[in-house]
């Protein structure tokens, strides 16, 4: 509309020119400069298969050259394990935890089509520790048409369905399917692959294929990455799509391809969820695609296709019901030093300054407690909750707030920053401000994040809150979980495991006083913790080493 109504007034502006004038020059400047604004108003920024993000990402994503290779990820995180090679692996802990799980899952291939044009193969996911995991499976495919709508089926016609349900023959390749599939359909229940294997796919002649597949018309050519999410709306259950979203980068065979970046395809009607943001940066310079909502046309090829593995049946449930681990993960600490990167505008490893901006009391060191409330959304939620999560309610939120609140003020009142005379005073130059956070009532990017960044010891009760601490430091910062009611859920303990972050358990506690008295022991520990990295960043800092280089530099680096 702009660019009509820009055309039309310099028409008449070179038409009144031209009467005036007679000058024939004015007007085919003016026709110039409209048909510069018309081709930088419409001109797509890429060519026509690729769905261009025209919106800003931070500059440390958008000159992200290697953001899809993982392995520099895994080579910190074995750097981190093993203080630089200084100490060994724990072998056992690698093999169930670290390389030896990617190894094992990237092992287990298993071929689909068996020759043609196309290819289809999947990888299993690793056996749990509590029986057989069959069903998480992660496949690549190559030379893929499909036809959208057809796939999602009911998505699209009835609202509220949350999983596709394809209609034969919306996906097919050229090639000949192996018989019977290496996996029985009933070995694949609950997981979104059923639905390709069994519902979707159908071979094709390879003429129809390839005719589709040598058309740019109709042809994606960069990479896809085909999610079917779980619930987008609960940190954990997301994570698990993160998690399994890296080791499919890790084990898709065609890494130079990754170059091109990848795009994200939600083959599902569940909402948008809140966590786009992340999603947003690693399919940058595309687009998220959310496929009920913007189809592809009907016989689209894929030269490149990755079709995720399904949420639940994942890294995370090798542990439950009711086993612990106290191993550190190289596996999910590579991941999250990646997903810490992404974000790392609003949640740097450290923080430089430009000169002149310092403190006044530039010796003290500042914590932050954090309460994970949810008062809010049991109030609203109440009368539809499972059973489940009625018995996970505490009823008594504002009574543990103000429990909390007392201890941290108490604990700061020992400090000798308030009163370097008194008798027996801390000496540790620490002190701890206090919040609640209800999750519900922030978008997790910023505000959550931003709070988070800055928490040292996060308390809170179980559920997918206690995620969160998976953006603590944790060289500086511990977990305090109230399992109240929720014993033998172990979550939360082996996440903390795995990234070597000190974790409490309060069991099913739910008296003030009792989680005051841990959270006053959990400061003790915690504020000599983060002296000593105070102090050895500040050392680092004088001796112009790495500290003294901004994180996003780094990255770009």
């Amino acid at each position: 509309m702009r660019s009509a109504t820009f055309v039309g007034l310099m028409a008449r502006c070179a038409q009144s020119r031209t009467q005036r004038k007679g000058s024939m020059a004015g007007t085919a400047v003016l026709l110039i400069l409209a048909i510069i604004f018309i081709a930088y108003g419409t001109t797509p920024a890429m060519s026509a298969n690729v769905t261009a993000v025209r919106y800003p990402v931070p500059s440390h994503v958008s000159k992200w050259t290697d953001k899809l290779q993982v392995d520099k990820w895994l080579d910190a995180a074995r750097a981190e394990l093993t203080k630089n090679g200084s100490v060994p692996l724990d072998s056992s802990c690698d093999q169930r935890f670290g390389m030896g799980y990617l190894q094992r899952w990237r092992d287990a291939k298993k071929d689909v089509c068996t020759s043609g044009k196309s290819t289809f193969s999947c990888y299993e996911h690793p056996p749990a520790n509590n029986g057989q995991n069959v069903g998480s499976l992660f496949c690549t495919a190559t030379n893929l048409i499909l036809n959208s709508n057809d796939f999602l089926g009911e998505v699209l016609t009835q609202p509220g369905t949350r999983y596709p349900t394809p209609k034969k023959g919306s996906a097919k390749v050229a090639c000949a399917l192996r018989q019977p599939l290496p996996w029985a359909r009933g070995e694949l229940e609950d997981s979104h692959t059923d639905r390709w294997l069994y519902g979707a796919l159908e071979a094709a002649p390879e003429p129809e294929v390839m005719d589709a597949c040598s058309d740019p018309r109709r042809t994606v050519s960069y990479p896809v990455y085909f999610v079917t999410r779980m619930d987008p709306t609960n940190a954990f259950h997301h994570f698990e799509e993160v998690n399994n979203l890296f080791a499919a980068l890790w084990m898709y065979p065609h890494k130079e391809l990754l170059q091109q970046g990848i795009t994200i395809v939600a083959f599902d009607g569940a909402p948008a969820g809140f966590f786009l943001e992340l999603w947003r940066r690693i399919a940058y310079p595309y687009r998220i695609r959310f496929l009920r909502n913007r189809p592809y046309p009907p016989g689209t090829c894929f030269k490149n296709v990755l079709i995720a593995s399904m949420p639940h049946r994942s890294f995370y449930t090798h542990f439950w019901p009711g086993r612990t681990t106290d191993c550190r993960s190289l596996f999910f600490s590579g991941v999250m030093q990646w997903v810490h990167a992404l974000m790392a505008d609003i949640r740097p490893e450290s923080y430089t300054w430009p000169d002149g901006q310092h403190r006044q009391n530039d010796d003290t060191v500042v914590g932050r407690v954090t309460w994970v409330s949810r008062r809010h959304f049991e109030t609203a939620n109440k009368h539809t909750f499972t059973g489940w999560q009625t018995q996970r309610m505490v009823g008594n939120d504002e009574d543990i707030i103000a429990a909390l609140s007392s201890a941290v003020m108490s604990w700061n009142a020992r400090s000798c920053l308030r009163d370097p005379g008194a008798p027996n005073c801390r000496k540790l130059p620490v002190y701890f401000e206090f919040g609640s956070m209800e999750l519900g009532d922030h978008r997790w990017y910023p505000d959550q994040l931003m709070i988070l960044a800055r928490t040292n010891v996060l308390v809170a009760i179980h559920g997918a809150g206690v995620f969160n601490e998976v953006w603590l430091r944790p060289s500086t910062s511990a977990v305090i979980e109230v399992m109240h009611n929720s014993i033998g859920n172990y979550h939360y303990h082996n996440i903390a495991a795995f990234l070597g972050l000190p974790y409490h358990d309060m069991g099913s506690a739910r008296d003030p006083s009792v989680i005051a008295d841990q959270l006053r022991q959990v400061l003790d520990e915690t504020a000599q913790r983060m002296v000593e990295e105070h102090k050895r960043k500040a050392a680092a800092v004088a001796a112009g080493g790495p500290e003294a280089t901004s994180t996003l530099r780094r990255l770009r680096g």
